[in-house]
């Protein structure tokens, strides 16, 4: 599946973007969430995981 989303720039050297619905549908919404990005070299491509985030966590 393939789900293009729109890129803007946020500042000088930021940017964001959106995650499409269907890959939220089943997260409690109730509880917080990261969302993490991993690039793989030898896929050259990136992947995104949202993951809870635990009680008293820290950036």
């Amino acid at each position: 599946m393939k789900f293009p989303t729109k890129l803007w720039k946020r500042s000088k050297k930021s940017f964001a973007t959106t995650i499409p619905h269907v890959a939220l549908l089943g997260l409690d919404e109730d509880k917080p969430h990261k969302v993490v990005w991993e690039f793989d070299v030898a896929l050259g491509k990136w992947t995104i995981a949202i993951v809870p985030e635990e009680e008293g966590e820290k950036d």
